[in-house]
């Protein structure tokens, strides 16, 4: 007798799972930021991620692991990595939700997959579609309504625009990782990655710690802190990594990619229905707006039908 195979769960689930991760991370990132300066709490998230990534990928293949960090270009991938899609993506939305609210931030952050289709298509040579063109058009509508929602509501201190600036780098940041990440992971440097990442981990968290030092702001060590702390660097930073990894190794990156357009609108609703913040009428159409951009931009064309399925609807003659 055969053993049955556990059952998979399907890919729309995990991608589902992975969006409320992410989007559910920026309340946990609020809620630190009152008992930690955004430089603090950047830094501890990113500490605490590292364990958990390192011990699951040292449970799935201890000795590929170990061969993998004595390879160079390992450590020169985790070094860009680290320092774009760690120390600056988690350090600029950090010290930017520190300014602003989370569906403003959400908005803007993830505009990224915006920024990943033009850069892929200057240093991929990937072409842009007639919708992904729409697709960007319409999600760069969305910011822009955004951010004129948001001056409408709050005025347009200085604060505000320091936060645009922040949230916006953070977008590019994690955009030039995503396409150095496309670019390794297009054939056989898909091995490397998972060992590049947990280097990323290491090595941006060297800058991050370096600013927490020198910051002589007294952290106040709660329950709320450490809960926010273990959920946003195991569970969402560390967590979100490896499921992503594992969704893209199904070869599902159309799937996944089409989820994200549903981060900012459930953060937005996270803000809204546990801190109470306050969305205007711009925010929420820019927040919509940006969603069905990220949709345009990300979904896989649709594809066409074989021939010879086509044959069999025809009657015969």
């Amino acid at each position: 007798m055969t053993a049955s195979r556990a059952p998979r769960l399907s890919t729309p689930l995990l991608a589902a799972v992975l969006c409320l991760l992410w989007s559910s991370a920026f309340v946990f990132i609020k809620l630190a930021l009152r008992d930690a300066t955004a430089a603090q709490f950047a830094a501890l998230r990113v500490v605490t991620s590292v364990p958990p990534m390192l011990a699951v990928l040292l449970l799935l293949d201890r000795a590929g692991l170990l061969r993998a960090l004595r390879d160079r270009r390992v450590h020169g991938i985790g070094l860009v990595l680290g320092l774009v899609n760690v120390a600056g993506y988690v350090g600029l939305q950090t010290a930017g939700f520190g300014l602003s609210g989370i569906g403003f931030g959400a908005v803007l952050i993830y505009a990224q997959p915006l920024l990943v289709a033009v850069l892929a298509r200057f240093f991929l040579a990937e072409r842009l579609r007639p919708r992904q063109v729409l697709g960007l058009l319409t999600g760069w509508f969305g910011v822009g309504l955004a951010v004129l929602g948001e001056t409408s509501r709050t005025g347009t201190g200085e604060d505000l625009w320091v936060a645009v600036l922040l949230f916006l780098g953070a977008a590019a940041s994690f955009a030039i990782g995503t396409v150095v990440v496309k670019a390794v992971g297009n054939g056989p440097g898909t091995a490397l990655l998972p060992p590049a990442l947990l280097l990323a981990l290491c090595y941006g968290a060297l800058p991050l710690v370096a600013l927490a030092v020198i910051d002589d702001t007294p952290v106040r060590w709660t329950g709320r802190l450490l809960l926010s702390t273990v959920y946003t660097g195991t569970v969402s930073l560390a967590g979100g990594y490896l499921l992503q990894f594992a969704l893209l190794r199904r070869g599902d990156a159309g799937v996944v990619s089409s989820y994200i357009f549903a981060v900012p609108v459930l953060a937005a609703v996270f803000g809204v229905v546990l801190l109470d913040e306050q969305l205007s009428p711009g925010l929420v159409v820019g927040a919509a707006a940006v969603a069905a951009g990220i949709l345009l931009v990300t979904l896989p064309p649709a594809t066409p039908r074989r021939a010879g399925a086509a044959s069999l609807r025809r009657p015969d003659r």
